[in-house]
This record gives structure tokens, sequence and C-alpha cells, in this order.
């Protein structure tokens, strides 16, 4: 399979958990490094700790965020960003 230059795979995770974190995470809770680059080493993080979910439509990327309204799985994507925040924190990358 050959992709074309309109083909895109996204993870939807992407937004889901940037979003989280804007939402949830940064509101409540002082970081003590909030440069973007302690921010984006969070994200990423919690990405690599999440399950991914890709998809190459926009259809399916709706369906996956629709999926994540859900307050479990906001939850555990709070968790996972509360873990990350900790890492980070103990060991900034800078």
């Amino acid at each position: 399979m050959q992709l074309t230059g309109e083909t895109q795979i996204l993870n939807a995770m992407e937004p889901i958990v940037h979003s989280i974190f804007e939402e949830h995470v940064l509101p409540n809770r002082a970081l003590k490094c909030d440069c973007d680059k302690c921010k984006l080493d969070i994200i990423v993080l919690t990405l690599n700790h999440v399950k991914p979910h890709y998809t190459s439509t926009q259809v399916g990327e709706a369906y996956i965020k629709a999926l994540y309204m859900n307050t479990q799985m906001i939850s555990d994507v709070i968790q996972e960003l509360a873990r990350s925040v900790l890492v980070v924190e103990q060991k900034p990358n800078h």
C-alpha cells in the first residue's frame, strides 16, 4: 500500500490528552516548571502510556473523541497525566 499526500494517519489520543491536560490539570495544579518544554514532555510521556487510537478519517476521530466523553476514561487519562507530571517534575529535561 502506498500512501498519498492526502492520506493521513492520526492518533486521536493526541488532541484528547492535550485537551484534558489543558482543561483538567493546568487549572488545578501548579507545576514546578510551567515552561512549554515541560508541558510537552508531560503530554508525550502520557501518550506513551495510554493506548493509542489511530484513525485516518475525521469521522473516526470524532467517534474516538466521543468515546472519551465517558467520565471513567477521562479519569484514566487524568491519572496518567498526574503520573507524568510527577516524573517530569522530578527529572525535568532542561
